[in-house]
């Protein structure tokens, strides 16, 4: 199933006919987490089209109340005070403002986060004309493959998700990107050719329909921290057997995540390999505190006293560049 030159319902309406319609979700790879939240994730047919409506736990760019926006805004302000590579940012900025604009996002501070990690990405990948292969796990919005097809208009773009939430996806990376060549991998849809794809998208279960892919870079952030750990295993060892030789692997998630149903997540666990090369390492910088209208409990506090509107998030995040140990047929 395939779509180029226009923004095409067939991909997203294949993937809500699945996967709203029915469910049509591996339980294997749904964690206890999206038990919990994948239920509020809503999409609706409406007029033969398919809008999504609302997607929570991934993202706020369906929030655009201006008192949201005034405190992205701050918290962006305060950030790019401290950062010595504050001007590279910028500039990614401006250059990735157009992707916003076509979606009819505003830059909250979740878009500038995307936007501080594929600056990061970049230092590693100059080269913005090369024909880089990436896979994206669990990208929300598509916000974060829009933007790497923007810097990097020659990569081709996997992305893998619960099917749901690939509903999304499918949805404003075409929005994004409506002269793209946009392909659906999965059981349930007619076979694609995507050879020439920009965009392929593969529910999770599907995983083994990539199968024929080598990427140069994987990028993973704050979704492995939500997901089982019988998901990460198979996404690690689908990893080191799919990936190049000369690839990374950005991996941003919680140090310790404790879901609802009591199990833990935590990225030094993951299944790393003594081989594999951190060439960062390290707390992420971008994901460190956030201002909001309200005042949780976690934040810093003077003579005892929380400091209102700013917050901590309920964990520390670390983040991981990393050239990965590969095996089998990757080249």
């Amino acid at each position: 199933m395939v779509s180029s030159g226009a923004v095409s319902q067939d991909i997203v309406s294949a993937l809500y006919k699945n996967y709203y319609e029915s469910s049509g979700d591996n339980q294997a790879f749904i964690s206890s987490h999206w038990q919990y939240y994948l239920p509020q994730v809503q999409a609706l047919a409406k007029e033969g089209r398919i809008v999504p409506l609302r997607g929570d736990s991934f993202g706020d760019f369906q929030n655009t109340s201006l008192s949201r926006r005034l405190f992205s805004m701050a918290t962006i302000g305060s950030y790019l005070l401290t950062f010595k590579d504050r001007w590279t940012i910028l500039k990614l900025i401006k250059v990735t403002g157009k992707v916003f604009k076509r979606l009819g996002f505003h830059l909250t501070y979740d878009g500038f986060r995307q936007i501080c990690s594929l600056a990061l990405i970049a230092k590693h990948i100059p080269n913005t004309k090369k024909k880089i292969t990436v896979l994206c796990i669990g990208d929300g919005y598509g916000l974060l493959s829009d933007l790497i097809k923007e810097i990097y208009p020659h990569a081709k773009i996997c992305l893998l998700d619960l099917g749901k939430i690939l509903t999304f996806q499918a949805h404003f990376c075409q929005q994004a990107h409506p002269e793209s060549k946009h392909v659906l991998k999965s059981r349930f849809a007619p076979l694609a050719d995507e050879r020439d794809a920009d965009f392929t998208y593969c529910p999770a279960e599907d995983l083994s329909l990539l199968d024929t892919y080598s990427f140069d870079l994987v990028v993973n952030i704050a979704s492995m921290q939500e997901m089982n750990e019988d998901t990460i295993r198979a996404y690690f060892s689908f990893l080191r057997g799919h990936m190049k030789k000369d690839n990374l692997f950005y991996c941003c998630n919680r140090i310790e995540k404790q879901m609802p149903g009591g199990e833990a997540s935590r990225i030094l666990s993951y299944p790393w390999d003594g081989r594999d090369v951190h060439i960062v390492d390290e707390i992420c910088p971008w994901f460190r505190y956030f201002f909001s209208s309200w005042t949780l409990a976690r934040g810093p506090k003077v003579m005892g006293w929380r400091i209102p509107f700013i917050n901590y998030f309920d964990g520390d995040i670390h983040h991981r560049l990393t050239r990965m140990h590969i095996s089998g047929k990757a080249c």
